[in-house]
């Protein structure tokens, strides 16, 4: 099947003239070892949902580059084509896709090592003379921070445009895909579309704006008018939008990246119960990530960093309008493994891993009466020791909306070894140690997990 695939992609390129372009070829592959204990947070050990199993991540990236098309004026417009293949599975585990590893599995179009196609686009430089890029075809996007739009590595099949401005040299894009909305029925359809204005200044400011036109049926948690039972309504014809303005630096010893959002938009009610004629959205978000750098005398650079995050959540309150921030498509996802705040729990301002019970039908993965998340994290990289490196990180999690109680969710610290060649070669290994707090188990548990990672790519 691989070589099939291969002989497919290579036999076009191999008919490009040798003097119009550049091939380039690279590939990764990574492997992880990971020990989950108590994923669903019980006090009775009897009851911990226990996982340990090894993922695969490997990619093969094909891409010819500047193929002259023609020249206009003192511009060439040149072309580029590109085939990205994508193989995830796991091994040593006939369960490590079910909850909550299922959620995670069903972003990508395949998860049993079967290889799929990431990328597969052409990228037009200067067309007609005019100093921008469009590219079309299935392909990698990040909308600023990825706060409200990332593809996570499965690929967005559709357009984008991105050129500059005649003024303090500001940069414009626009983009529209066509998708569907991994957290609902596998036949849905998710419309994309919006743009990003990049102005230069110390560091860049961005302003973003992100169009969601979601047609599946789905359950909204923020409607709760007369006769409505708990479990909230089914809509369809969800039409959301997404306004950030983000602004990021890098300055010396100073990192910063901070992004500030809100949503609005509306949904059509299918429930049988007498219900208005739509459902509001009305959420907000917030993220700050702050580093700074210090070479410390006779030891070398060390690294402090400070995260603060923040998603709204339903206000029960209010009988036909959803406050939970949600974007479909925001980044939470790395392969086969959650990415966000803290190695285990993984949060987002809207959503986390660790704790997604198999009781819960929440989209957040909290328990019931819990919504939207805040994060305080930090964490130290002392000065690398003959090629070692170590990060330490310590995160407390809060609901920012719970129906009773209190609203702490839990605390984590994270723990990193790593040995980095050239960013080309590393090997790591890690642990987190997960205490859950009232809100997530009032009577208390533990929570952990271990990983063994090695990584390589040319």
């Amino acid at each position: 099947m691989i070589a099939r695939l291969l002989s497919l992609t290579l036999l076009p390129l191999a008919c490009v003239p040798a003097r119009a372009a550049n091939l380039d070829i690279a590939a990764s592959y990574k492997m992880k070892a990971v020990s989950y204990s108590n994923l669903n947070l019980e006090s009775d050990k009897s009851l911990h949902n226990n996982h340990s199993f090894i993922t695969n991540d490997a990619r093969l990236a094909i891409a010819v580059k500047r193929i002259v098309l023609e020249s206009r004026g003192p511009e060439e417009v040149t072309m580029d084509v590109g085939v990205t293949l994508r193989a995830l599975g796991v091994t040593g585990s006939t369960t490590a896709l079910q909850t909550p590893f299922r959620r995670v599995a069903d972003n990508y179009p395949a998860s049993n090592f079967t290889p799929f196609i990431e990328n597969a686009y052409l990228k037009v430089i200067h067309p007609l003379g005019y100093p921008v890029e469009t590219t079309f075809g299935r392909q990698n996007y990040r909308l600023g921070s990825g706060l409200l739009l990332d593809d996570d590595g499965a690929g967005l099949t559709g357009a984008s445009l991105r050129g500059e401005l005649p003024w303090w040299g500001m940069k414009l894009e626009g983009f529209a895909f066509a998708d569907r909305n991994a957290q609902q029925a596998p036949e849905n359809s998710l419309t994309l579309y919006g743009l990003t204005l990049d102005l230069p200044s110390e560091g860049i400011w961005q302003l973003n704006q992100l169009f969601e036109k979601d047609r599946a049926i789905q359950r909204i948690y923020g409607c709760s008018f007369d006769g409505m039972g708990p479990d909230g309504c089914m809509v369809s014809k969800a039409m959301r939008s997404f306004t950030s303005l983000r602004y990021s630096l890098n300055y010396g010893p100073i990192v910063f990246d901070g992004e500030a959002a809100i949503q609005r938009g509306a949904a059509t009610p299918t429930s049988a119960i007498p219900a208005p004629n739509h459902i509001t959205y009305q959420g907000n978000a917030q993220v700050v990530k702050a580093k700074w750098k210090q070479r410390l005398p006779r030891l070398g650079e060390g690294i402090a960093r400070l995260s603060i995050a923040r998603g709204s959540g339903d206000d029960p309150s209010t009988t036909t309008t959803d406050e939970a921030f949600f974007p479909s498509h925001g980044h939470r996802f790395n392969g086969l493994e959650r990415s966000g705040f803290g190695e285990f729990f993984a949060a987002t301002p809207y959503d986390a891993f660790g704790g997604n019970y198999t009781s819960t039908s929440t989209a957040s993965g909290l328990r019931d009466g819990a919504s939207g998340i805040m994060v305080v994290g930090g964490g130290f990289t002392p000065p690398a020791y003959r090629g070692f490196i170590l990060d330490v990180d310590y995160y407390l999690f809060q609901a920012e909306h719970i129906r009773t109680g209190p609203r702490t969710l839990g605390m984590e610290w994270d723990l990193r070894l790593r040995y980095n060649i050239q960013d080309r070669f590393w090997i790591a290994l890690s642990a987190a140690l997960f205490d859950a707090g009232m809100a997530s188990n009032p009577s208390g548990a533990k929570a952990t997990k271990y990983g063994l990672e090695v990584f390589g790519r040319f």
